[in-house]
């Protein structure tokens, strides 16, 4: 692969920057034997892997601790977790065959199914595959302790990562006692049952999540059913080495897909199903196993090591509403491991934080097509075993000195996609970039900038989607690339903050999604093109007295800029399923009596349903409740918790089928709906 100029530099910035500091850091030592340890006095950020305080990132990261709300969620959806971040937009909350749609910065959009464009780590370790594919099935949501969101491209640090990453911490242990019961009811048969257990005994501690949950749905034909079993063990060799290790069942025996309506359909009744998803028995099972460990050691005053090793299986049965094909059978195994070395060297003026680190990754899928006669099972039609690989290095550093940070991260990704079938073998080699600088103006306000670059690959999934129905790839179908500009400015007090920032991205061979005639609710994709994303953020939040109120804007446009799909030019037009401008509220009081109430209003703007720009969706309003209430006893504390979803009872879309053939892209919203539940800690 060709070295382009700016990489060129980039290079040679890095090299002269590195010997720089360490000349200079060595002559500081020389004149002086003692040093001042900067101590950092809020929460670093761990996504961008050197940990950094928030305010001093140079780049737009929005972090988010459920530690007095996590109680009251209804710990249905990651949704509701991820509200009011800026440049993030989701759907799809409610169809389970399909998983929640996450788009930041509008890449990820194009998801039919699981999460695109945006890396989603828990506990350190990866949850997307190594082809770019997420699922958030598994992730056991109540224990969720805190979210980090890198917004903007980040394949400099994660790789397959062109929107961002969501980078989710759990919890290792519960505090005042050991054992947390808890149950909960709803609208639409709604139940779920949930047990946390924390073991400690002097250097090891265990925290073991079971949860069960089901419910009818609000449409026809869209139960749901899972079971989910999650293991946190953490040892503590001394205190300079600890080692954690994570175990994950999820067992989800049915998700039924209601399918989209046409707008008629929609003003018929909103809650029915599609008749052909219901005629070919439409749904989706999963058993995923996930094993995990992450091992920290501390081998000096500078030096330190962090390494991860995961293994995951996963095993999908699907039927879709078409004949040839409706039935997917799919065996995906995926592992990987890592590690990084990491050095810090510091004095009063300056700071240093060096980073090198290597990650593997292996994915197989063995992935079986039959008929789907009305629901029974028929021949196989398609058998293929598609293989995605991943060998990459990266450094990073971070330079502090007076009141400037420097940092810059380098990457090198070598990708290898293969099938048994026809024997091709495809290989990319990808160099990303970032570089950040933040600037302290004053005590409490920071302006920064940064400029990086991205690399998006096709799923295996997308690439097994030929339009011709038969086995191999579609080796029409090529990575997407991104390069990303931003400035931005952040101001911070006791009680008061804002974070303000605009973005640029340009784009080439963006994916997205189409549906063919033959196969009504398969998806095809294909590259449209370049694109540009030009956007406005804003978060702010104010701490008064026993109130907390959170704001949220953006303000963006997406949109083609050289397109030709299916001989169709799309040139200036809007990038379907990405809102235009997005408006977020939150109140939330806590009283001294442990009563904790929670408001909540969304305005999403509206947006197109297709390339075209033929058919668009109004704005719309999202609306919540939730409350909390603490009692106190001598054996422990009983918790009793509800809300209100969609308290305005508004009529909108929980999902919009994008590029949908036959204008079967509605997928109705509840009205408005309650939950309620109780939780026992002792």
């Amino acid at each position: 692969m060709n070295i382009n100029q700016p990489i060129k530099w980039a290079i040679f910035y890095f090299i002269v920057l590195n010997i720089n500091v360490f000349f200079s850091c060595k002559l500081i030592a020389q004149k002086s034997s003692s040093t001042a340890t900067i101590t950092l006095k809020e929460i670093s950020i761990e996504a961008l892997k050197i940990k950094t305080l928030k305010k001093e990132v140079p780049y737009s990261i929005s972090v988010i601790d459920f530690q007095k709300t996590q109680k009251i969620f209804q710990q249905l959806s990651l949704q509701e977790y991820l509200e009011g971040v800026p440049g993030l937009f989701t759907l799809n909350a409610s169809n389970y065959a399909q998983d929640l749609r996450i788009s930041i910065r509008g890449f990820g959009a194009r998801s039919a199914f699981g999460i695109r464009g945006v890396k989603i780590i828990v506990d350190g370790i990866p949850e997307t595959t190594p082809d770019g594919q997420g699922q958030l099935d598994n992730i056991p949501l109540g224990l969720i302790n805190k979210i980090e969101v890198l917004r903007g491209p980040s394949a400099s640090l994660y790789g397959n990562a062109s929107g961002g990453v969501i980078y989710i911490n759990t919890l290792d242990s519960i505090s005042k006692k050991n054992n947390i019961l808890k149950s909960s009811f709803g609208n639409y048969n709604l139940k779920s049952f949930q047990l946390i257990s924390f073991l400690n005994k002097n250097n090891t501690s265990a925290l073991i999540y079971f949860n069960t949950t089901e419910t009818h749905g609000y449409r026809d034909y869209s139960a749901f059913k899972q079971k989910v079993f999650n293991v946190k063990l953490k040892h503590r060799y001394s205190s300079n080495s600890i080692i954690n290790f994570q175990l994950n069942y999820t067992n989800s025996p049915i998700a039924q897909d209601a399918g989209g309506l046409t707008i008629e359909e929609v003003s018929e009744n909103r809650n029915q199903a599609r008749q052909r998803n219901v005629d070919y028995n439409t749904f989706e099972k999963i058993d995923h196993l996930k094993f995990g460990m992450n091992w920290y050691k501390k081998l000096s005053q500078k030096w330190n090591s962090n390494s991860y090793a995961f293994f995951s299986q996963r095993d999908f049965y699907g039927k879709l509403p078409f004949e040839f094909g409706g039935i997917i059978d799919l065996d995906r195994v995926y592992y990987g491991l890592g590690s990084r070395l990491s050095f810090s060297k510091w004095n009063q003026n300056l700071y240093n934080q060096f980073q090198v680190g290597v990650e593997s990754s292996f994915q197989s899928d063995h992935r079986n097509r039959f008929l789907n006669l009305k629901g029974i099972q028929g021949d196989n039609v398609f058998d293929q075993v598609e293989t995605f690989n991943n060998l990459s290095s990266y450094i990073l550093d971070e330079i502090r000195f007076n009141s400037w940070v420097l940092r810059l991260s380098l990457r090198y990704d070598n990708l290898f996609i293969g099938t048994n079938n026809v024997g091709f073998d495809k290989k990319y080699s990808v160099f990303n970039y970032s570089l950040g600088i933040s600037y302290k103006l004053k005590t409490n306000q920071y302006l920064f900038m940064n400029f990086s670059t991205s690399f998006e690959t096709p799923t295996l999934s997308e690439l097994s989607a030929n339009p011709d129905g038969l086995e191999g790839l579609n080796l029409s179908l090529n990575p997407s690339n991104a390069i990303n500009y931003e400035l931005g400015w952040k101001f911070s007090l006791p009680k008061f903050k804002i974070e303000t920032n605009v973005f640029y991205i340009k784009s080439s061979n963006e994916i997205l999604p189409y549906e063919l005639e033959a196969f009504p609710g398969r998806f095809f994709y294909n590259n449209t093109g370049a694109t540009k994303r030009i956007g406005f953020e804003l978060f702010t939040q104010l701490n008064w007295k026993e109130f907390q109120i959170q704001g949220s804007f953006t303000k963006a446009k997406y949109s083609f800029e050289e397109s030709n799909i299916n001989n169709q030019g799309f040139d200036s037009n809007d990038l379907p399923g990405i809102p235009k401008s997005q408006l977020f509220v939150k109140i939330e009081h806590t009283s001294e009596k442990d009563w904790i109430k929670r408001l909540i209003f969304e305005n999403i703007g509206g947006f197109y349903a297709n390339n075209s720009n033929t058919v668009f969706i109004d704005s719309y309003q999202k609306t919540r409740f939730q409350t909390g209430k603490s009692i106190s006893f001598s054996w422990g504390d009983m918790e009793f918790f509800g809300g209100i979803n969609n308290f305005l009872n508004l009529k909108y879309f929980d999902n919009i089928q994008l590029n949908a053939f036959g204008s079967r892209y509605y997928e109705p919203a509840a009205p408005i709906n309650f939950f309620s539940g109780i939780s026992l800690s002792f």
